[in-house]
């Protein structure tokens, strides 16, 4: 094996660690309640694939009457770049500068170039998981419903293959740049947050700019002409990302000439990008991460009152351990941008990405006319507030410094109360930005908002409980990058599938108080309460796990 494939093949060990997860099952015979764990999670998903296949089908089927089936491809492939366009800036930043494994790596005989392509590699194979939802729906089942031959599913296969290269690569060239200065500075987090964060905005801003040029002068006569016409759908999204039209036309094209000169086309374009990046990290990416993690500290001598006061604060417990949680995450850049950036990030998207014009929020009805609009607006809260994996990560993120925690003289019901608080604020923060943008969007009344909010952030309890029970139970705290303790944490995965069966049971509740005679305002009231009951069984039993688990977990 050459050097080039045994150190991909160790980066692909110790970043999924399915070698490790495969003895403890199977060999030594531990964790294996996580099998009918996955096996129920998976069930639980299937009733959610089978609404996409069926949104999917109905889709081709009305388009296909206007000649405009083939933009489903387009719009399928938008999306799964966008994603991986504008989540992988953190993605990248954490897996080439902040994985701890760099320490051992640089001193050894390896070229920048290999260490670069190793870590991407990685990257590139974690984003097939990423985005697996979200391209594989659509390819599946727009091939069925059309039913191609042999040539649109091998070239679906290759386009599905190289997608994550092109976007994650125009990440990478300006990150090695940026890492490259910032690590000349003395305040290296806080540029690196600061960047990471400019570079999130130019993205947002180049696709908001591309969104207003196309629409701009669109008349309502223009809008039955822009449904007619086979060619404008995707001629809006290649105004904004070329590349996304190159994979659907090689992919509807199949063998044929065109279809092979747009494969051509993005193999081509996605090795030039590559390439550019293996020569720019031969010449910089050493520079940016050699010293990363060094802090400069000003040399000043303490006076007896001044070290009294650094080492005893002389607050309570939970507050003391609520201000550790909040500067550990606000001081690790990774857990920043991930966590905290997260809840705002989501509902912003749609607030710049999408016009008020356009069809997703045209369809939301005026709050404050059924009780409905209401609970939906109450749902798009609730899933912004879990969508940032703060909860489900809170114990795992403390990595080996939790052997610190259960020796220090804090009780565990004191500790887990004030990472409870910690991560239900986070969750609440996605949950303003998210009624910030239905304020701005839909414009709702007032009481009929504050009742949205009230809903929102009685369910985020009640998930902020049940993340963190899932994360006790197994933390993961042998991490050597900071990047998997929340995006390559199984527990996030477990938690986004339990938060997808309660919301489940809340809809199938509110169907039920729905269809009952009874006022608007008692179908909210009784959500209410139910949640309010649940999330404080919820609270009560992570406080009671806590003082059980903290005893066992081993170091």
């Amino acid at each position: 094996m050459s050097r080039l494939g045994a150190l991909t093949r160790v980066s692909f060990k110790s970043h999924f660690g399915l070698a490790i997860m495969w003895r403890r099952l199977f060999r030594e015979k531990k964790d294996r309640w996580i099998i009918p764990i996955l096996a129920i999670s998976f069930i639980g998903i299937l009733p959610l694939l089978f609404g996409m296949v069926i949104f999917i089908q109905g889709a081709y089927h009305m388009l296909k009457q206007l000649e405009m089936e083939r933009a489903i491809l387009d719009m399928g492939i938008a999306v799964g770049q966008a994603v991986i366009l504008l989540f992988g800036v953190y993605y990248v930043i954490g897996a080439l500068y902040f994985s701890r494994d760099m320490e051992m790596l640089i001193p050894l005989p390896f070229r920048p170039s290999e260490i670069m392509i190793s870590k991407f590699a990685v990257i590139v194979v974690s984003e097939y998981l990423t985005v697996a939802f979200i391209i594989l729906p659509i390819i599946i089942t727009y091939g069925i419903l059309a039913r191609s031959g042999a040539g649109y599913w091998i070239n679906a296969t290759i386009v599905y293959l190289v997608m994550p290269v092109i976007p994650l690569a125009l990440i990478a060239v300006p990150v090695v740049a940026m890492m490259r200065i910032i690590n000349i500075s003395r305040k290296k987090d806080l540029l690196i947050i600061f960047g990471s964060i400019g570079m999130l905005a130019a993205v947002l801003g180049f696709q908001f700019l591309m969104q207003r040029v196309a629409s701009r002068n669109i008349s309502t006569e223009d809008v039955t002409a822009f449904l007619s016409s086979p060619n404008s759908l995707p001629a809006r999204v290649r105004a904004s990302f070329p590349p996304v039209v190159w994979g659907a036309n090689a992919i509807y094209g199949g063998f044929s000439r065109t279809g092979l000169f747009y494969l051509g086309l993005l193999l081509g374009t996605s090795a030039a990008v590559f390439g550019a990046l293996v020569i720019l990290s031969e010449k910089f990416f050493y520079g940016g991460v050699v010293g990363l993690n060094e802090i400069a500290m000003r040399k000043r001598q303490l006076t007896g009152d001044e070290l009294s006061r650094q080492i005893s604060s002389g607050r309570r417990g939970v507050t003391a351990i609520f201000v550790r949680e909040w500067r550990i995450m606000n001081r690790t850049p990774v857990f920043l941008l991930n966590g905290v950036i997260m809840v705002i990030l989501f509902p912003l998207l749609l607030l710049f990405l999408m016009p008020s014009g356009t069809i997703p929020f045209a369809a939301i009805p005026a709050l404050g006319k059924t009780a409905p609009s209401v609970l939906i607006a109450a749902l798009f809260m609730t899933i912004c507030s879990c969508v940032n994996g703060v909860s489900s990560s809170a114990f795992s993120r403390e990595g080996a410094q939790f052997s610190i925690s259960k020796v220090i003289p804090v009780a565990p019901r004191e500790q887990t109360a004030a990472k409870f608080l910690h991560s239900y604020l986070m969750g609440a923060l996605g949950i303003i930005a998210a009624s910030v943008v239905i304020a701005i969007r839909i414009h709702p009344k007032a009481v009929n908002l504050m009742a949205a909010l009230g809903l929102a952030l009685t369910a985020s309890a009640l998930l902020t409980a049940v993340g963190m029970i899932i994360d006790l139970a197994r933390p993961l705290l042998d991490w050597t990058n900071p990047q998997k303790a929340i995006k390559q944490n199984l527990n996030v995965l477990l938690a986004m599938l339990a938060d997808i069966g309660i919301i489940t049971f809340a809809f199938f509740s509110a169907m039920i108080l729905l269809m009952m005679p009874l006022a608007p305002a008692a179908v909210i009231g009784g959500l209410f309460i139910e949640f309010a009951v649940l999330a404080a069984l919820g609270y009560w039993a992570l406080l009671k796990f806590a003082e059980k688990r903290y005893r066992e977990i081993e170091m």
